[in-house]
């Protein structure tokens, strides 16, 4: 074989690697979130990508479960998502659910409305986990998530809260278990805080996990 051919056939190999590369992650991308596919649509559930943000995996805090890295609390967050709020709201409603819309600032001591979704939290060959197994709640009382709604304000405000673990009046969904209550009862008194379980979670900051939230029925 001359040598011009073996070039030519050794290039033609070599494309057609990369080109099989380059399918096999578009297949990758297409069944699980990433950073720039980072939202998935399947049936009635929403999947997106998140990553770790290790130092609230150690340190308590009284609200913020799943915030967007675009938005200005992000770094309360124990998990820093890559969808921003609207991009995650609009999801949900385009899947059906309803979102309850019933919270202001001034609506004290009220939980969040909206249909009811199922959470779970996955990592390379892990099996799915509920929030209660990824999530440390010193109150106890656990995790009841919520489609809030609360797009107008979000919209507003900024913050990039895609999921509170108290009813909040801000972010896209929250939980009903604990009451709306104001930032100065947060400072002294707060419904519960939160922390990631460190004995489930992966112990690197900024490590891929998938959030699926599925909705579980109309409320």
């Amino acid at each position: 074989m001359k040598r011009r051919e073996f070039l030519k056939i050794s290039a033609a190999t070599m494309l057609g690697l990369v080109m099989d590369g380059i399918f096999d992650r578009s297949i990758a991308s297409t069944s699980m979130p990433d950073r720039k596919n980072n939202l998935l649509i399947k049936d009635k559930s929403i999947t997106i990508y998140t990553e770790l943000n290790y130092k609230n995996v150690q340190k308590k805090n009284p609200h913020w479960g799943i915030v967007s890295r675009s938005g200005k609390l992000q770094d309360k967050a124990i998990l820093k998502a890559y969808v921003d709020a609207i991009t995650f709201h609009d999801a949900l409603t385009g899947i059906g659910a309803k979102p309850g819309n019933n919270l202001t600032e001034d609506n004290i001591g009220v939980s969040v409305k909206g249909d009811l979704l199922n959470v779970t939290a996955y990592w390379e060959a892990s099996r799915p986990y509920h929030l209660k197994e990824i999530l440390e709640d010193t109150s106890g009382r656990g995790f009841k998530i919520r489609f809030g709604g609360n797009r107008e304000m979000a919209l507003k405000e900024k913050t990039g809260c895609i999921m509170c673990l108290e009813s909040c009046w801000i972010g896209i969904t929250s939980n009903d278990i604990y009451p709306n209550i104001s930032n100065f009862k947060r400072m002294l008194s707060p419904n519960s805080q939160f922390k990631g379980n460190e004995a489930v979670l992966p112990k690197i900051d900024g490590h891929p996990v998938i959030v699926k939230f599925e909705l579980v029925a109309v409320q």
